[in-house]
C-alpha cells in the first residue's frame, strides 16, 4: 500500500514522458515533482529530498549517469533510491548505470505494471533499510544545529560593515573568525598565477564563509571582498565555534550539511565549465569546416566529430542537438548544415 506521503522526482527531458509519468504515479497515490533536465533535477533533490527519483539517461545540461554522480556524492541525497529510464537497452548501458549505484532501471516504452512494481520494490527496500526513519532525524538535526549556530552569531556581539570593494580577508592569512552574511554582497576570489583575478563564488546574506580553513587550521584559499556595495557581516570567533563543535551535535551536523552543500555546488560549476569547453570545441571543428572552399554542408559521423572535439560521442551530440534546438545547424543523418555561421562564431569568444 502506497504512502500519501510518498514523492517521487521524475527527471524527463520529454514533456509528453514526464507528463505521462507523473499522471500515472499521482492516479496510484504518490506525489510528484518534475524537472526537464539533469542539473535541475539533481538541484530539486537536495532541496525537496524525495522518497524515489525516476531519472532519464540521455537529457541536456546533465546526463542521467551525471546526476546519480552528483548526487550520490551528496550526503542528503545518498539513499535515495535511483531508477533510470533508458531507450538504450544495451547491456554495456545498463551495466554502466548499475555500477554507477542505480538501484533499478525500466526501458521506454514502459508499461504500468512495470513502473509501479520497481516503484514498490525500491521503496519497500529503502524502507528496510531505515531510510524512512534516519534521514529526518539526520535533517532535523542540521536544522536545529544551524539555528545554534546563528544564536552563537548573533550573541558573540562581534560585526562589521565593509565599504564596497574593500577586503574583509585576505588570501593567505590565517582564519581568526567564522563569517556571516547579514547585508549585501560578499565575492570570494582568487589570483590566477598569470596575474588574472577570477571570482569564485557570490554570497549573500546568510551565507558563511570560512569554515573548511577553520576546521582544517589553514590559511584562507580565496581574498574575500565586498561586491558593489557596502556589505555586514556577524563574526564568531574560532574558539567558539571549536567549543560548539565538541559540545553539541547538532552544530557538527550542520557543519557537515554546509559543507556537503558547497561541494555540489562546486561540482555543479565543474559541469557548466565542462559541458561549456564541449559547445566550444565543437562549435570550433565546425566553424573550421564550414569555412573550407565548397564546405556547404559537412559530411561526419557523430564519432568522427567527437573525435575531432575531443569528446565523448555522447556530449558531442548533446551540443549538436542544443545547436540544431536553437536553429544554427540543421542534421540528417551524416549531414550538418552550418545555417548561422556568425552566431556559431560567437560562442567561441
Amino acid at each position: 500500500m502506497e504512502k500519501p506521503n510518498t514523492t517521487i522526482l521524475i527527471i524527463e527531458d520529454n514533456a509528453a514522458v514526464r507528463e505521462n509519468l507523473a499522471e500515472i504515479l499521482e492516479l496510484y497515490g504518490y506525489r510528484t515533482s518534475t524537472a526537464p533536465n539533469g542539473l535541475a533535477g539533481a538541484k530539486l533533490a537536495i532541496e525537496e529530498l524525495p522518497d524515489l527519483i525516476l531519472c532519464d539517461v540521455m537529457m541536456p545540461e546533465l546526463d542521467g549517469f551525471g546526476v546519480l554522480n552528483l548526487l550520490s556524492d551528496n550526503e542528503r541525497t545518498a539513499a535515495i533510491p535511483f531508477v533510470f529510464i533508458t531507450a538504450r537497452t544495451e547491456a554495456e548501458d545498463v551495466r554502466h548505470g548499475m555500477n554507477l549505484g542505480a538501484d533499478d532501471y525500466i526501458t521506454k516504452p514502459f508499461y504500468k505494471d512495470e513502473l509501479l512494481r520497481v516503484i514498490q520494490t525500491r521503496l519497500r527496500k529503502a524502507a528496510l533499510r531505515g531510510k524512512d526513519a534516519v534521514a529526518p532525524a539526520q535533517l532535523a538535526g542540521a536544522e536545529r544545529g544551524m539555528a545554534r549556530l546563528e544564536e552563537a552569531f548573533a550573541a558573540s556581539g562581534r560585526r562589521t560593515t565593509i565599504e564596497a570593494g574593500a577586503v574583509v580577508v585576505r588570501e593567505g592569512e590565517h582564519p581568526r573568525f567564522l563569517y556571516r552574511i547579514d547585508k549585501g554582497r560578499i565575492h570570494l576570489r582568487r589570483t590566477h598565477e598569470y596575474g588574472r583575478d577570477y571570482i569564485l563564488a557570490e554570497l549573500g546574506p546568510g551565507d558563511i564563509f570560512g569554515v573548511s580553513c577553520v576546521l582544517e587550521r589553514t590559511p584562507y584559499h580565496y581574498t574575500a571582498r565586498a561586491a558593489a556595495e557596502p556589505a555586514g557581516c556577524q563574526l564568531l570567533p574560532t574558539d567558539q565555534l571549536m567549543a560548539l563543535l565538541n559540545t553539541e551535535r547538532s552544530v557538527a551536523s550542520a557543519i557537515i550539511h554546509l559543507l556537503a552543500g558547497r561541494v555540489m555546488q562546486n561540482q555543479e560549476q565543474l559541469v557548466h565549465q565542462a559541458y561549456d569547453s564541449v559547445r566550444r570545441r565543437t562549435a570550433l571543428v565546425l566553424c573550421d569546416l564550414h569555412d573550407r572552399p565548397n564546405q556547404e554542408t559537412i559530411s561526419l559521423s557523430r564519432e568522427e566529430l567527437a573525435q575531432m572535439v575531443g569528446s565523448t560521442k555522447e556530449s558531442v551530440t548533446r551540443a549538436l542537438s542544443d545547436f540544431k534546438q536553437d536553429s544554427l545547424v540543421e542534421t540528417d543523418g551524416r549531414l550538418i548544415r552550418i545555417l548561422k555561421p556568425e552566431v556559431l562564431r560567437n560562442l567561441l569568444l
